[in-house]
């Protein structure tokens, strides 16, 4: 990376401390089991994608940024110590996830598919040609959104094949839940397929969801124009659970607390019980 980008980097991202000692609430949630939440504020920086990813075992947020020279550059923050770092070698990395058992982490663009190991710092394209990703998701193997088509497919043994219930479908998002549920999001609404069955049934059309992730159990979690949701394991409701504006990714630390990105941070939500407030 040239000096004048790093440059940039530097100029672009304000590292915050937290401020939260002595706060009681920043949000209310509609959450029976916490009052509210307090944010904390990880970095602030402009023109986040919507996917971010957290390697569990530091403790780490990444994500990218627009360089301002039309491509977007991976980055990350570790959440206790605020510190920023770049990542040289991937080239645009629109999109991110992580292998959680090894603590892997893969990124995509319009170059493909990379493989980055924080521990010994390697980096490894995959063997996956003519290919523009504008979603990852890894659960055992990898997922991924191809770009304009917008459909499923996965990546394993070195091979590229379709997600067979998504076949033909457009999507935007998709997750498996920890009963290996597929849940996605298009233009239309929000949309689940039970595990082992191909029939494809919508579960909201409203409002937009602009977002989704799994959570450390495996609950799915949405995000609007002006809200986050979790979908009910049991019966498969969508529920409201705070109202934010602006909300383009999510992700969730080892502690399983909610972080999320806008166009102007990335902030980690920490719950507050209705207990703790009754002290």
């Amino acid at each position: 990376m040239d000096k004048n980008l790093l440059l940039y980097f530097t100029i672009l991202i304000t590292v915050e401390c937290s401020k939260n000692l002595g706060k009681v609430c920043d949000l209310v949630t509609d959450d029976l089991l916490k009052q509210c939440y307090i944010r904390e504020t990880l970095v602030s920086i402009s023109h986040s994608p919507n996917q971010l990813a957290v390697n569990k075992n530091t403790n780490t947020v990444y994500f990218s940024f627009d360089s301002g020279q039309g491509e977007y550059i991976p980055a990350a923050v570790q959440i206790e110590s605020k510190k920023v770092t770049v990542l040289k070698g991937v080239k645009d990395a629109f999109a991110v996830t992580n292998d959680p058992l090894i603590s892997e982490m893969y990124f995509g663009g319009s170059n493909g598919i990379y493989k980055y190991n924080p521990a010994q710092q390697t980096l490894k394209r995959l063997a996956v040609k003519n290919l523009d990703i504008w979603w990852l998701f890894f659960k055992k193997i990898i997922y991924f959104i191809r770009f304009p088509s917008l459909n499923a497919y996965c990546y394993h043994d070195r091979l590229v094949k379709p997600v067979t219930p998504l076949t033909n479908v457009t999507v935007n998002q998709f997750v498996f839940d920890n009963d290996d549920n597929i849940f996605f999001i298009n233009g239309t609404g929000l949309f689940g397929i039970k595990n082992g069955q191909s029939d494809i049934i919508l579960l909201r059309d409203s409002p937009r969801f602009l977002g989704m992730a799994a959570n450390n159990k495996g609950h799915v979690y949405l995000c609007s124009e002006n809200e986050i949701f979790v979908i009910s394991k049991m019966i498969q409701k969508v529920k409201k659970i705070v109202n934010i504006p602006g909300v383009l990714g999510m992700t969730f630390d080892k502690d399983n607390n909610l972080i999320y990105s806008d166009s102007r941070e990335i902030v980690r939500l920490l719950p507050i019980s209705n207990s703790y407030l009754k002290l």
